[in-house]
């Protein structure tokens, strides 16, 4: 893990805690269910590594984002800035629904950068562990797909917990920019992971892979049986 990285994720989880006694003092219900999620959230990958530090070639491309240090790191920031946002600590500002309605242009954004990273991640994993040999506009293009029904799905969410949680009503102006703020986080990735190669490559295995698949990618990994066959 490069050092810059680990600092965001230290970082990140020192906002992260202090938000989450703000909450404790005197946050909202749903505020204090935030800050222990988030809190939670960002010690799930460190704790994945420790219990699973040699993964089945069957499910490494569903858990491989957990075990890429830069996608941790995005992570970490998108958290940081979701629960400030929602409880600026000690300050008893709730940016979202009281002082600045615009706080969750940010918050989708990097939830959509950070969501695509994750899912395009996933899909090429797969291609590249079950020797799919899927193009990158196939990759992603499935990623895509599923970060657009995510996006739309958690629009709905929202919408069902209204009649319990009133501060939660957008209006469908607002909503569509929640998905348009998502797909320009979908498009900072495309840059990001193209021109940049980072959080990963599309070309160059996974940096960090577990010691079990060897020190540079899973590819080296021995052929699935179909393939074999």
């Amino acid at each position: 893990m490069r050092a810059w990285e680990k600092g965001v994720i230290m970082g990140a989880r020192v906002i992260v805690f202090l938000g989450l006694i703000s909450a404790l003092s005197y946050g909202k219900t749903d505020q204090i269910y935030a800050a222990v999620t988030g809190f939670v959230s960002l010690f799930v990958p460190s704790f994945v590594r420790w219990v699973y530090s040699k993964p089945s070639r069957k499910i490494w491309p569903w858990v491989s984002p957990f075990y890429n240090d830069s996608i941790y790191a995005l992570f970490a920031i998108f958290m940081a800035a979701h629960i400030t946002f929602l409880n600026v600590p000690f300050l008893q500002l709730d940016l979202y629904n009281q002082f600045w309605k615009g706080a969750d242009i940010p918050s989708h954004y990097l939830g959509g950068l950070v969501t695509w990273v994750i899912f395009n991640e996933v899909v090429l994993e797969s291609s590249r562990t079950y020797n799919l040999h899927w193009s990158s506009l196939r990759i992603v293009s499935i990623s895509l797909l599923a970060l657009v029904l995510v996006g739309v799905a958690w629009e709905f969410f929202e919408v069902a917990l209204q009649p319990d949680m009133p501060w939660l009503y957008e209006s469908l102006r607002n909503k569509t920019q929640d998905v348009v703020m998502e797909l320009l986080g979908f498009g900072t990735g495309i840059l990001m992971v193209f021109k940049l190669e980072y959080p990963y490559s599309m070309k160059k295995p996974l940096e960090n892979a577990p010691v079990g698949f060897g020190t540079t990618s899973v590819d080296i990994l021995p052929q699935p049986d179909h393939v074999k066959e």
